[in-house]
C-alpha cells in the first residue's frame, strides 16, 4: 500500500509538472510556450516581429501575424495600421474561399479580395475595390479567370472594371461565362459591391440598436437585364459569444451580431420570379469582434448572397467563417 501511495504521489507531481510546462508563458505575451512552438514565435520575446504588439494580442485580438511586423504588406506596421490584418475565409458549403485585406496607400482606401469559386468550373477573381472614406465604392479593377470543366471549352482570363463617368454613372466592363459585358449604368450614392457589404460597417461607430442603410451592387444581374442593386438595411441587433476554431484550439469571442435585409427590385426573368418571388428579400448576418477601434474589429463570420449567372443559373447564399 505504501508503494501504491508513493506511486500516486509521484504520478500526480509528474502530471502537475506537465500541465505547468504546457501553461507556462515565459515572456508574458499571452501565448503559452507550447502555443508559441505551434506558431513559430519566440517564447522568450513578447514581441517576436518587433511591431509594438504583444504576440498574444496579435493572434487573439488583432488577428494579425505575430511573425510579420506588417501583416498586410501595405507599408504600415501592424501597430500603426488602422486595418492591419489579412484574413482567409472559407465558405461552409465548401464552394468558395476568399482572402480579404484593407490597405490605405497612395491610391487611397482599397479593399483587396482574392476569391476562388468551385462549381464544377473553377472561377478565380482578383478584386481591387477603391473606396471612399465611408467605405462606399469609388471604382474597381479586377481580373476573372475561368477554368472550365468541359475540356472542349477554352479557358480564358479577362480584365474588368467599374469606372465612374459623368454624374452618378458607372462604366462597367465584366468578363462572364458568355464573354465580355460592357455598359454604362446609373450609380446611386452609398453603394458598394455585394461581396464586401460587411466592410462598410468599419466606418461606423458600432453599437447595439444602430441602423445603417446603403445600396449593394450585384453585377451578374446586369447580364439578365435585372436591376443590379439591392437596398440594404443593416442593424446591430446585439452582442453574443461565439466559438472560433483556431490553430491554437477553440476560443470564444464576444461579437456584435449584425442583421442585414437585402431587398431587390421586382424580377422580370421567369427563373428568378419562380424561385425567388417577384419581390425578393434576403436576410443575412455578420459577426464582428467587439473592439474600440477598427484595428481590434475583425469579421469572424458573415453571409453574402449569390445569384450566379451560369448556363444553369443558381441562387442562394455563402456563409463564410474566418480560418485563423
Amino acid at each position: 500500500m505504501r508503494f501504491l501511495r508513493l506511486f500516486l504521489v509521484l504520478s500526480s507531481a509528474t502530471a502537475l509538472l506537465a500541465i505547468d510546462a504546457v501553461a507556462q508563458d515565459s515572456d508574458n505575451d499571452g501565448l503559452t510556450d507550447a502555443q508559441e512552438r505551434i506558431l513559430g514565435t519566440n517564447p522568450n520575446n513578447p514581441d517576436t516581429d518587433g511591431d509594438g504588439l504583444l504576440d498574444g494580442e496579435e493572434y487573439f485580438v488583432y488577428f494579425t501575424n505575430p511573425l510579420k511586423a506588417d501583416t498586410d504588406e501595405d507599408g504600415l506596421s501592424d501597430r500603426e495600421d488602422p486595418y492591419p490584418r489579412w484574413l482567409r475565409y472559407e465558405d461552409l458549403n465548401g464552394v468558395t474561399t476568399t482572402v480579404d485585406r484593407i490597405t490605405q496607400g497612395s491610391e487611397g482606401l482599397k479593399f483587396h479580395q482574392l476569391v476562388e469559386v468551385k462549381v464544377g468550373n473553377v472561377i478565380t477573381i482578383d478584386w481591387n475595390n477603391f473606396m471612399n472614406a465611408n467605405f462606399t465604392l469609388r471604382e474597381a479593377r479586377f481580373t476573372i479567370k475561368f477554368d472550365f470543366l468541359d475540356p472542349h471549352r477554352q479557358d480564358y482570363t479577362g480584365e474588368g472594371y467599374y469606372k465612374p463617368v459623368g454624374n452618378n454613372q458607372m462604366e462597367i466592363v465584366l468578363p462572364s461565362y458568355e464573354g465580355l459585358y460592357k455598359g454604362t449604368i446609373h450609380w446611386p450614392g452609398r453603394a458598394m459591391t455585394i461581396s464586401d457589404w460587411v466592410y462598410h460597417l468599419y466606418s461606423k461607430p458600432l453599437r447595439v440598436g444602430q441602423i445603417y442603410e446603403f445600396n449593394a451592387f450585384y453585377h451578374e444581374l446586369l447580364l439578365w437585364g435585372e436591376e443590379p442593386f439591392a437596398r440594404v438595411r443593416a442593424e446591430v441587433v446585439g452582442t453574443e459569444r461565439i466559438p472560433l476554431e483556431t490553430r491554437l484550439g477553440r476560443r470564444e469571442y464576444t461579437v456584435y451580431r449584425i442583421r442585414a435585409v437585402f431587398k431587390f427590385a421586382p424580377f422580370k426573368d421567369p427563373f428568378f420570379r419562380t424561385f425567388l418571388a417577384p419581390d425578393y428579400e434576403l436576410t443575412l448576418q455578420a459577426f464582428i469582434t467587439a473592439g474600440e477601434t477598427p484595428q481590434k474589429q475583425a469579421f469572424v463570420r458573415y453571409t453574402t448572397p449569390f445569384l450566379r449567372i451560369t448556363p444553369t443559373k443558381s441562387v442562394g447564399f455563402s456563409d463564410f467563417i474566418v480560418k485563423h
